[in-house]
Order: structure tokens, then sequence, then C-alpha cells
């Protein structure tokens, strides 16, 4: 494997995937004004070009509620675009790793997933990016399609950098506390994507950091983080109130519980998923290492 093109290439996981490369691979960076994976004609010549000897689709619409209004872009980006770098894929022989999500499945049990439970998604996003898989399934190839689930990173817009803001901000926050999952931290995943590409997997995979906890409980974890790195005043009062679902009614619907099993990945690969409190240290304190 010595060239691999990368889609979505300024997105969250992109950036982790790149700076976790390993030295022998050439990653092609691309992201929608390089290619437009939506355009079937454009991403034949881009590959016809480049011949790239893999290709990670890092490529979404993660807009959820924003999806509920926006079906035929949702459905373009996350079905239509994953099914167009499958056909190229596969008419070409080379392996394909899309990457998919959690919001699959109805999350209406208290198992942790995994990758034979039947998936149904609820609302326009989830709809799309199931639509994607089933495409990449059906079209066959050397693919994989890698779910994971609630990712953050030091950097981008997500979940830990916006409490931290209104935590410096406002000082209070409501959080949901009947949404339970696994956080996963980009960084983790990104090592995990070039684990399964190099060791050969297919099919279905899940990943994402180990233990369950719910949004109010990261967020409390990410506050206390916070404080002790210095990335928010340690003498600061920061209340943090458990609420229910109800009490944010938002467009699109959510899994109550979405935590997904990840012994195949390890099975595959024989690394060690660590958990999400531990990740989660090492990005605070990334972040409070960029603050000096």
């Amino acid at each position: 494997m010595r060239t691999v093109l990368l889609t979505g290439a300024r997105g969250m996981l992109a950036q982790e995937v790149m700076a976790q490369r390993p030295g022998s691979v050439h990653v092609i960076e691309t992201d929608v004004e390089e290619l437009d994976i939506t355009n079937a004609a454009a991403v034949e010549a881009f590959c016809e070009r480049h011949a790239p000897d893999a290709v990670i689709n890092c490529a979404a619409y993660t807009a959820v509620d924003e999806a509920e209004r926006e079906r035929e872009r949702a459905f373009a980006i996350n079905a239509a675009g994953p099914r167009n770098l499958a056909v190229v894929c596969a008419a070409r022989g080379v392996p394909f790793m899309h990457v998919s999500t959690d919001f699959v499945f109805q999350g209406d049990g208290t198992h942790l997933l995994r990758e034979d439970d039947p998936p149904a998604p609820r609302g326009v996003y989830a709809e799309s990016k199931r639509a994607g898989e089933l495409y990449i399934e059906a079209i066959g190839g050397a693919w994989m399609v890698v779910r994971t689930s609630w990712l953050y990173a030091a950097h981008h817009e997500n979940f830990v950098r916006t409490i931290l803001r209104v935590a410096a901000a406002r000082g209070e926050l409501q959080v949901v506390n009947d949404q339970r999952g696994s956080p996963t931290y980009a960084a983790d995943l990104a090592e995990a994507v070039w684990r399964l590409l190099g060791c050969g997997a297919r099919g279905y995979v899940h990943f994402c950091n180990r233990g369950v906890c719910s949004w109010y409980e990261f967020a409390v974890e990410i506050v206390r983080l916070a404080q002790g790195y210095g990335v928010l005043p340690a003498d600061r009062e920061i209340t943090i109130t458990p609420c229910a679902t109800e009490e944010f009614p938002r467009p699109a619907p959510r899994p109550r519980f979405s935590a997904m099993d990840t012994r195949r990945y390890t099975e595959l690969t024989g690394a060690v998923v660590r958990s999400w409190q531990e990740a989660l240290d090492t990005c605070i304190a990334t972040l409070a290492a960029q603050r000096g």
C-alpha cells in the first residue's frame, strides 16, 4: 500500500488520519473542492488519474438536525458519495474503507451493539448513513465499514470544545443524562483506521473508546479534567445540571443507548482499546499544551 486517497480531508477525523499516516504511505488529500464524491464521473476520472492503492472515505454530512430539511443533500453525500467510491474501488480491485455511525441503530436496547445487530435508523441523517452502508455492501469488493460514535478532538467543532466554551462563558450548563454511548477520541479512531487497513480487514467493524456514559457524565468529566489541567480556572464554580431529552427537543431523534462492542476490532488487530476516560485525559492535556 503506497498511495491512499483520503476524502473529507479538512474534517476532524481526516486531520487525525493524516497526522498518523505511516511514513511509507503517500496520502492524496481531497475535500469537496478537489473531488466531489457525489459526482460519479469525477470520482472515476480522479481515481483513473491517480490510481490509489486504497481509499479512506471520511467525507460526510454530519449535521444531524439540519438533515431533516436537507434530505437530498444528506443522501447525496452520505449515500451516493460512498456508492460512487465503492463502484470505482471494486472495479479497480482496491480496498475501500468507509466511516459510519452508531446512529444506524435504533438504540432502544441496553447491550453493547455488535456488528451483526440489525440496524434500524431513525431520522434522515441515520437513514442516509445506512443507505451508504447498504450500497457498499451490495457493490462488494474489498470493502470495510467502520462504525464509530460520539467523535471529538482537540480541534474542530465538537462536544468537548462546546462544553469548554459554554463553561468558560457562563459557568452553568444543562446536559442530557438519558442518552448513553461511548465517546471516541478522533486520534484513537485514526490509529484504528490505519491498523485495520494494514491488516486487510473486511466487512463491518465497530470502534469507540471503551466504557459507557451519558452526555451529562461526559460533560462532568470534561470540566473536571479541564480544571485540573488549567484549561478552565480551577477555582471557578461550574454547575452542570442533568436533564431529560424531552427538555431539549430536537428535529432528529437520537439513540438512547448506542455503545458498541469492539471485540471484533481487537480480534482483527490485536490492539487493546483504551477507556474513554483515558482518551479524554489525553485530549484535554493536548488542549492545555496548545494554550501554553
